[in-house]
């Protein structure tokens, strides 16, 4: 009989733990024990499983919460335990193979509160079926894990949804992961990840204060999420998982990567046509739902995979501020502006040679300076191209369009002339050398690794883009306040013999104003109102989207004549082309997120039309007619 048991924590347990930051006379809790709780990075499934049956007990708990490691600050925080263990976050991972009856004994140690338990039933479901335990009591449950996928539980003792657990229940998630029939070989290797959020700060109307947020991957924050390291030409396959209450879009730097599989948390679905997986390099993720992908690791280097949600990736305020938050919240633009990476970000090493990098064969010059009226608070920038003794300056609030040309060396000379370090991320672009990715301190080998570009200095980066489509360079310093100056563009790769015609190629840097500028609205390649596009009547036309915003996720695209939706085709999405079966014409409605670049053709008729673009369903949509003569 096969016998599988999760390793003993005992050890672990005994580890040194960090100062405590908050008296527990504080915390509703006296009298009852607050045990460390353990990082879980989901590689040991728990329970105790024989032949077809899994059976596992679980208690929900208050523990104290590293997610800095153990040398950190905690924070107290509510955790599933596997019985006589540590409390993990998150949770304990049970993971079986399908067809496998799983018996979970669930009991609530958390005094004072009604805890409600989601996602533990049988796959695959129709929908939800949760259970309440009071406190001091157990429940159990018995359920068929009788569908391939990946899931998870999670529970609430606030009676929060998924979508709005901010407090102290928010990390009570665990990952389900219901793998294929494998009789005599274990499942093929694969990582899983789940995103945990916490904001005890909240804003008057009762959501989040990105401000005082705290992002984790598997129970820590960067810089202290695991480090990854991969052969190179190994095939790597990850599962993602949001049981937190924000939408996240996933972006991996150098590499494309495919979606093999999409769930909601009661059902998965697996494209089991290559046709059907998607190439990405940003996948949107919204709360409650899951992903699977998988990527060749064939160029070697240091990468990054994080949210392009800003506010995602700044390292969190301390805790002890986030457990008692000042009165006089004026230091909130500050911490803003100097805020480090941290947040929802895995380093990725890639062990091997880097490729020689062809000598280029073109060498453009991107000068960045200030704005007439840049300031410390309302950031502007300015930009000049120079090729060929030929400069263009450009005074619009957005990077100007570098249009380089597939499989062409090229050599990008960015000249920082701004009162401040800066550095560049070319954002899509598959790099023979990681050296030049532009994430500062990170991107490269061993010791030699991208610096950042110091105020008066410069860098020469280089690439030969192996691909044609709409892609994006952007600062990666000083996000929040370097992308509000303007500082990203679009960077449009075409086919050799291809000429860029402005006449027909119509591209939307969607971004945001400098804080004081514009409060929630956007700009559209540098301004609040583009002028009207005139186009040619029975000529195809192409329209390239990119959303270089700071926090809006789910950034909406139409196009309608006469009050109607229009067609038009959708061609590529992060300058992958979409394949034949996806590029029918259909509806002119669409979504473009944080990081994403999206493609589409039309042919118009004679006559007028119109352009929308919306940055969130309850903000104003910025309209651009569009005459065809």
């Amino acid at each position: 009989m096969a016998r599988r048991r999760t390793a003993c924590f005992g050890a672990i347990f005994a580890m040194a733990v960090g100062a405590l930051i908050v008296p527990l006379a504080t915390i509703a809790t006296t009298g009852v024990p607050m045990p460390a709780i353990l990082a879980n990075d989901n590689r040991l499934p728990a329970g105790l499983l024989s032949r077809h049956e899994l059976r596992l007990s679980l208690a929900a708990v208050w523990g104290r919460w590293y997610p800095d490691g153990p040398r950190g600050a905690f924070g107290p925080m509510q955790a599933f335990a596997q019985n006589g263990q540590a409390p993990q976050i998150p949770g304990p991972l049970i993971r079986v193979p399908v067809g496998t009856a799983i018996v979970v004994r669930v009991r609530n140690d958390i005094p004072g509160t009604h805890l409600t338990v989601h996602g533990l039933m049988n796959r695959p479901a129709l929908r939800d079926h949760p259970f309440d335990v009071p406190y001091g009591q157990t429940r159990l449950v018995r359920f068929a894990a009788a569908a391939v996928g990946t899931y998870y539980y999670w529970g609430s003792t606030t009676g929060a949804a998924v979508s709005k657990r901010y407090g102290a229940d928010s990390q009570l998630s665990g990952a389900i992961v219901v793998d294929p029939p494998h009789p005599g070989k274990r499942p093929s290797p694969d990582r899983i990840f789940v995103i945990g959020q916490w904001d005890n700060v909240l804003k008057a109307h009762g959501n989040p204060n990105f401000n005082y947020e705290l992002d984790v991957i598997n129970g820590r924050s960067w810089p202290y999420t695991e480090k990854l390291s991969y052969a190179r030409g190994s095939t790597v396959r990850w599962r993602w998982i949001d049981p937190a209450f924000g939408a996240h879009p996933l972006h991996l730097h150098g590499f494309y990567f495919r979606v093999d599989s999409r769930g909601d948390g009661t059902e998965d679905v697996t494209y089991k046509r290559e046709a059907d997986r998607d190439q990405r390099v940003t996948e949107l993720i919204e709360p409650g739902h899951t992903f699977a992908m998988s990527w060749n690791a064939d160029r070697a280097g240091s990468w990054l995979f994080h949210c392009h949600l800003t506010y995602h990736v700044m390292a969190h305020r301390p805790i002890s501020q986030m457990l008692r938050p000042p009165v006089h919240l004026s230091d909130e633009d500050d911490y803003l502006r100097h805020a480090m990476m941290g947040g929802l970000i895995l380093q990725v090493a890639v062990r091997g040679r880097s490729a020689v990098q062809a000598q280029p064969a073109r060498r453009v010059k991107l000068v960045v300076a200030p704005a007439p009226d840049d300031g410390p608070a309302n950031p502007s920038f300015e930009f000049t191209l120079e090729e060929n003794g030929k400069a263009t300056v450009h005074s619009v609030a957005v990077a100007p369009a570098i249009v380089l040309t597939r499989d062409v060396p090229v050599a990008i000379d960015v000249v920082n002339r701004l009162h401040e370090s800066t550095s560049i991320h070319w954002h899509g672009m598959e790099l023979d050398d990681s050296y030049y990715d532009g994430v500062p301190g990170y991107s490269g080998q061993g010791v030699r690794r991208a610096p950042l570009i110091a105020s008066g200095g410069a860098f020469e980066a280089r690439m030969t883009p192996p691909r044609a489509g709409t892609f994006i360079y952007h600062t990666h310093k000083d996000d929040i306040f370097q992308l509000r100056g303007g500082l990203a563009g679009p960077l449009i790769v075409l086919p050799p013999g291809q000429t860029f015609d402005p006449s027909t190629d119509y591209v939307f840097t969607i971004a945001m104003p400098s804080l004081d500028k514009g409060g929630l609205r956007v700009f559209i390649n540098g301004g609040f109102q583009p002028p009207p596009l005139v186009v040619r009547a029975g000529v195809r036309q192409r329209l390239r989207f990119i959303n270089m915003t700071t926090y809006f996720t789910h950034v909406m695209l139409s196009l309608s004549v006469g009050g109607r939706t229009a067609t038009w085709q959708p061609l590529a999405v992060d300058g992958a082309d979409l394949a034949a079966m996806q590029q029918s014409a259909r509806s002119a409605v669409d979504t473009v997120t944080i990081g994403q670049t999206r493609d589409y053709a039309f042919v118009p008729k004679r006559g007028n039309m119109l352009l929308q673009i919306w940055p969130a369903p309850s903000l104003p949509a910025v309209s651009i007619p569009v005459r065809a003569i």
